[in-house]
């Protein structure tokens, strides 16, 4: 017998050993779970890894050798693999166990103190949640579940407290009416200095170079254009004269959405301009910020232009002269 026959009747005999010795063996099985606990309706995967079975079985429903499958179990719930081969049987298990508490819906109150103040008078806003992760303000932006803290607005502002926790979310809101202080009587009023004569002119000047900033829909982004209008604007209130300029922003949203949407929707906007300006320069103490919401909007439909009526009107931001400046 020559070596190659030799050979390959060598080959041929280790395949059938090796056949036979895998026919022989055992069937193995093991299962595996992405997650032992989740809360009701969380997803979590099993897989499973069989070998040298005919049948396998998961929980009763026959599969493949190696798979893996994404399920929400609604209660605890085992997952079995079962591998055979004729009389032998391999079996593994893997558990996961359901939460299925209820999460707590949150619960948030906001009261400011008092509710009706003069302009140039302090309140003080207070708040409580219960079952909340995070809890914002508009206007204040993310603030501890419970506290106060001491405000003074220029003009009447609504404060809404968003509340947002495993169980949901809960809002509350609360206004301050600000008034104008009552003057001397006409006998007793002051003489008008110099200083505040030219107050007018001043006001008349910003009025005239600030104009609103608009928004595209449902964003707080600056749009490109109105970014080179705000470098004008900034470049203007960094000159000397003008440095003393306090001014405010105030934010507006179109129509559509929910109040506590669009109040939430106006602070964001207002505090871009403002972040945007601090970062040309301007001085972050001289600039007040205030959201209107949907309160002032005017417009009925959409518009391709930035006047009433249309709702890309009411998507702005204007700009109000409050005091200071130096006679132009």
């Amino acid at each position: 017998m020559n070596s190659t026959l030799r050979s390959s009747l060598l080959l041929s005999l280790c395949t059938l050993v090796a056949v036979f010795l895998s026919a022989c063996a055992p069937p193995t099985a093991r299962i595996k779970v992405s997650r032992n606990e989740i809360k009701t309706g969380d997803p979590v995967t099993v897989s499973w890894e069989t070998k040298n079975a005919r049948t396998i079985e998961l929980n009763g429903e026959k599969v493949e050798k190696i798979g893996a499958r994404t399920v929400s179990p609604k209660d605890t719930t085992s997952f079995e693999i079962a591998a055979k081969s004729g009389k032998k049987e391999a079996r593994d298990k893997a558990t996961v166990r359901v939460d299925s508490t209820k999460a707590v819906a949150p619960a948030v109150t906001l009261r400011a103190e008092p509710s009706a103040i003069e302009r140039g008078q302090n309140t003080i806003l207070k708040w409580s949640t219960d079952n909340a992760k995070i809890v914002t303000i508009s206007g204040l932006g993310e603030v501890p579940a419970s506290g106060s803290r001491e405000i003074s607005p220029r003009v009447s502002t609504t404060y809404t407290a968003s509340a947002l926790g495993e169980g949901g979310n809960a809002t509350a809101s609360t206004r301050v009416t600000v008034t104008d202080p009552a003057g001397p009587p006409m006998a007793e009023r002051p003489r008008t200095t110099t200083k505040t004569e030219i107050a007018p002119a001043v006001a008349d000047q910003f009025r005239n170079l600030l104009k609103a900033v608009f928004f595209d829909y449902n964003k707080s982004d600056i749009r490109s254009t109105e970014q080179e209008k705000l470098r004008r604007i900034a470049d203007w209130l960094n000159l000397d004269r003008n440095k003393s300029i306090v001014f405010r922003v105030e934010g507006n949203c179109d129509p559509r959405g929910t109040s506590e949407y669009n109040l939430g929707l106006g602070d964001r906007r207002t505090r871009a301009i403002k972040d945007f300006l601090v970062s040309l320069g301007v001085d972050p103490g001289r600039i007040e910020t205030a959201s209107y919401g949907s309160e002032k909007s005017q417009g009925s439909d959409e518009g391709s232009t930035n006047t009433p009526p249309s709702w890309a009107f009411d998507r702005r931001a204007d700009f109000i002269y409050l005091r200071g400046g130096d006679q132009p």
